[in-house]
């Protein structure tokens, strides 16, 4: 077993970040390690160590307030066939593809969120609903299953239909946890165990329970609106650096 600084430093910031805002670690962990491994092993992989990072946030989390079972249960619905869908797809999707897949996604995220923070696209804010539920469930699940990242989506939705941000934490990271369970049964079932890689999941294990905890503990000190910004911002330039990398 050989588990790399590099790869602690990136679980622990990716995770920091996931309990500082509700979400990102998908981003960071596929973003920066698929810079140095094969994105189908970073994406296969970090599915076992996110699981491990979702569960151990959702313990700390019930602490303090419970999901909304309502709108949760239309998500997960509308996950499942998304998972499958994308998990398939990114099984016969060559290296170069599946990075500038990844890249563009992670561009277009941070520019749309920059622009919703700004106030250039509130006219386009979502609203709750049975429907957009499922939708948003199914998309998020796609992208889950195609490019391990599946948060932005519902990010989105709940972030703009929940005011509470600790309710909003709570119904993402159960979301997630459903999620991340759905993608491993479909990896497991379509080829993809060949991509496991237990250094990475070693890893992630080891430097996740701080990265949580001290990302929960820092996000009640900071203004959300400067939060926000900056997790704008950072997710654009990401998704820039890995769309022109040569």
């Amino acid at each position: 077993m050989t588990i790399s600084p590099t790869d602690l430093a990136v679980f622990f910031f990716a995770w920091f970040f996931q309990a500082f805002t509700g979400f990102g670690a998908g981003i960071f962990i596929v973003g920066i390690l698929s810079l140095l491994y094969d994105p189908k092993t970073v994406i296969v992989s970090s599915a076992v160590v996110n699981l491990f990072g979702t569960a151990f946030m959702a313990l700390l989390l019930l602490r303090r307030v419970r999901p909304r079972p309502d709108i949760l249960s239309l998500l997960i619905l509308g996950s499942v066939p998304g998972i499958f869908v994308g998990s398939r797809v990114l099984l016969f999707l060559d290296r170069n593809t599946l990075r500038v897949l990844i890249g563009g996604f992670i561009l277009l995220l941070g520019l749309y969120d920059l622009l919703v923070q700004k106030g250039l696209l509130s006219q386009l804010s979502m609203r709750k609903s049975y429907l957009n539920s499922l939708l948003v469930g199914f998309v998020g699940g796609l992208f889950a299953g195609l490019i391990g990242m599946g948060g932005p989506p519902p990010v989105v939705y709940l972030n703009q239909v929940l005011e509470d941000v600790e309710e909003f934490k709570t119904t993402l990271t159960f979301f997630f946890t459903s999620n991340i369970i759905f993608r491993i049964l479909s990896y497991s079932t379509q080829g993809g165990i060949e991509y496991f890689s237990t250094d990475l999941i070693y890893a992630g294990v080891i430097a996740i329970p701080l990265g949580v905890y001290t990302g929960l503990t820092l996000s009640k000190r900071i203004k959300p609106a400067r939060l926000k910004v900056f997790i704008s911002f950072s997710v654009l330039f990401l998704g820039l650096a890995l769309v022109i990398r040569p």
